[in-house]
């Protein structure tokens, strides 16, 4: 070989070098979202139900990590068959390289991020084993297969559907996940009697915002590290995604901030720390579809779509009577369908803002139906079959006493009224 020849090897090496070591970074930041979704949840919920969520949380972590070790990720990244279901690299097979390896560290993260969006319909009426076994199906079955139609080369992404780094793939599935779940779960006792309303306001705000921060930062990683790389002009598309992650999460914060004010101005709540970070969140998860092909100023529009799609859907949700104790549903399945499709709006290449026509509309809204619908049919099998053993809803006794104390024996601290 010549001494060009083994110039360029080198290069080659270094670039793939390069890219391996930005997506063991990307990966560690997305599973650190984890910490953002536990006290998010934890901090939303009654206090004497904190640990219960924190721990379906680490739990349904756990879970992803192995079941993707062992299918999912074949499912989802295997090599295609007929363009429906990934067929190798099960059990760690035939990833022979260390760019194989640091992509499935990368997507099982990714993974984990997903499933833990369903424990929000779960939260503080639902039991262990039954969230369990809803956590091995939605790894497994339902989130690999989405996974694989919409990134992993399937039908889906052949037929032009584009989602860089999951609006639909990932947030609207699960978000449908949470809709079904508190759907037949049905409300936590007392929640929509006036009387009780107080009883059910987040327990710690101060724990959703540096929860909601935290997750801002995780959410460059996670939009970012979806170039899968930045060498050999990746980094085009990172750093486009992270501007625009940046953009949108702030205008939907900024957006849900005057509506709430707007919504309340004689009132003596018209300031929301709680609604600030849920725009701010509503934003992120619209942007996450379209980041790496749109124009900062699509960015920031996206992002006052999705605070404008949050505070809707969660008025849509209270109207019926809809338990949503995290707002999960309004944030990741509303916000999630819309970034899904305002792809076919905005992106530089193909969007209707640009006069490029209709056929990438269809195709995000067909991808989108297809999404929600498979959700929505796998999870409601699982959650009637968990129903049938049992393990379905805590007793109404365990729910009053709160989970905490009635499963783990202590709450995760005390709250002591003040003598006056």
């Amino acid at each position: 070989m010549t001494d060009l020849g083994i110039a360029m090897e080198r290069m080659e090496q270094l670039k793939e070098s390069i890219d391996i070591g930005y997506l063991c970074i990307c990966a560690a930041f997305v599973l650190l979202m984890q910490v953002g979704f536990a006290f998010l949840e934890g901090g939303c919920l009654r206090y004497k139900d904190m640990q219960s969520i924190m721990l379906k949380i680490f739990m349904n972590t756990c879970v992803t990590i192995i079941i993707w070790w062992l299918v999912g990720y074949g499912i989802a990244f295997g090599s295609d068959s007929k363009e429906f279901v990934g067929s190798s690299v099960y059990v760690g097979f035939d990833m022979k390289n260390s760019k194989h390896l640091a992509e499935f560290a990368f997507q099982t993260a990714v993974a984990s991020a997903a499933t833990s969006i369903v424990s929000g319909g779960a939260a503080g009426r639902m039991t262990y084993i039954g969230y369990f076994i809803l956590s091995v199906v939605f790894s497994s079955v339902i989130y690999p297969f989405c996974a694989h139609w919409g990134f992993g080369n399937g039908w889906l992404m052949k037929l032009g559907y584009h989602d860089y780094a999951g609006s639909g793939t990932i947030h609207a599935s699960a978000g449908m996940g949470a809709l079904m779940t508190t759907m037949l779960l049905k409300p936590r006792n007392q929640r929509f009697n006036p009387k009780y309303a107080e009883h059910f306001e987040p327990n710690n705000p101060i724990y959703i915002t540096l929860a909601c921060l935290s997750l801002w930062v995780c959410w460059c990683f996670f939009n970012g590290g979806s170039s899968l790389g930045i060498a050999n002009g990746a980094s085009v598309f990172m750093s486009r995604a992270i501007m625009n992650t940046f953009i949108a999460g702030a205008s939907g914060a900024l957006t849900v901030f005057f509506i709430y004010y707007l919504m309340n101005i004689d009132q003596g709540n018209r300031y929301s720390l709680v609604m600030i970070c849920n725009g701010n969140l509503a934003g992120l998860v619209a942007i996450t579809g379209p980041c790496d092909n749109v124009d900062a100023w699509a960015a920031f529009v996206i992002g006052i779509l999705g605070g404008m799609m949050m505070v809707f859907a969660n008025r849509v949700l209270f109207n019926l009577q809809i338990d949503d104790p995290v707002d999960a549903i309004s944030i990741h399945f509303a916000c999630g369908m819309l970034g899904a499709n305002l792809v076919s709006w905005f992106d530089m290449d193909t969007g209707i803002v640009y006069g490029k026509g209709g056929y990438q509309f269809a195709v995000q809204m067909l991808g989108s139906f297809i999404y929600i619908g498979w959700s929505a049919i796998i999870h409601l099998i699982t959650l009637l079959f968990i129903e049938k053993i049992g393990f379905l809803r805590v007793t109404l006794e365990e729910e009053y006493e709160g989970l905490d104390p009635a499963t783990m024996g202590c709450c995760a601290y005390e709250m002591v009224e003040q003598q006056q």
